[in-house]
Order: structure tokens, then C-alpha cells, then sequence
């Protein structure tokens, strides 16, 4: 299947490749068999987004550089949902399933709610709902 609409994969690192399967699983997320290994999960987000969540040592043999230590963030990952209540419930599945509430909330009014978890593994996931016509209307938007 070949598609004219980019699609992103975005690489992370894991210590447990069995751990993170059941936190993306629990968050509802589909995870892609085709792409499965012991050392590899790969987590359907949508059509265009992908998450490869690799063994820390895989996820090294890709990068030009170190890869950053545990405990330290490289790099923070931002979902959108469809509302404010679905950002509350994904961070209650992700704390449900071992992640972690980075008590990191961001609210403009009636524009835009986030928040911000951790996976098991330190991973930084932003979770955010954005009116986008309220924030920036079309009119308005820099062609």
C-alpha cells in the first residue's frame, strides 16, 4: 500500500520490550505484528503516525549519536485527542498501565488543555486537545 500523506515514525527507547507491548496495548493503541520482534514493538497511533518502540541497544545501532541515558529525555512526543475529557482518559489508561502522571498540565481557556505522562520506560508523551479555529482562525493563518 502506497500513500501520498506522510507518515512519521517515531523511534523510542525500552529496557522492557514486554512492558511497554502491555502500557501501548493498555492505552488502547494498536500494535502492528508485522513489525514485532523481540526487540522491536511497533504501536499504530493513526494511519500516518507510528510509534517503534526499541530495544536500547537496536534503538543505538540507528543513531549517529549516544544514545541519551535512562532517566534523562531526549525528546518529548506530542498526541493530539478529541477533546479534553479524552486527554484525561488517556493519562488514567497510561496510569492504569505503568506510566506516569508528570503532574504537567497546560490550559489556554477554551483553546487548549494538555498534559504530560511518562511511559514505563521515561518516554515523554504530551497529550493535548486543541481548538484549532478558536486558536488561530483561517482568516487569520499565514498562508
Amino acid at each position: 500500500m502506497t500513500s501520498s500523506t506522510p507518515m512519521i515514525f517515531v523511534n523510542l527507547p525500552s529496557a522492557d520490550i514486554s512492558r511497554a507491548r502491555a502500557f501501548y496495548a493498555g492505552l488502547g493503541l494498536t500494535i502492528d505484528e508485522r513489525f514485532c520482534d523481540a526487540e522491536s514493538l511497533m504501536v499504530r497511533v493513526s494511519d500516518a503516525i507510528h510509534l517503534m518502540i526499541l530495544e536500547r541497544e537496536k534503538f543505538a545501532s540507528f543513531s549517529p549519536r549516544p544514545v541519551a541515558p535512562e532517566g534523562t529525555v531526549g525528546a518529548l512526543v506530542c498526541l493530539s485527542q478529541p477533546s479534553r475529557d479524552d486527554v484525561d482518559e488517556f493519562v488514567g489508561r497510561a496510569t492504569a498501565h505503568g506510566g506516569r502522571d508528570n503532574d504537567k498540565t497546560q490550559e489556554m481557556g477554551d483553546v487548549m488543555y494538555g498534559r504530560s505522562v511518562s511511559d514505563p520506560d521515561g518516554n515523554v508523551l504530551e497529550v493535548m486537545w486543541m481548538d484549532m479555529a478558536r486558536a488561530m482562525p483561517v482568516e487569520d493563518a499565514a498562508v
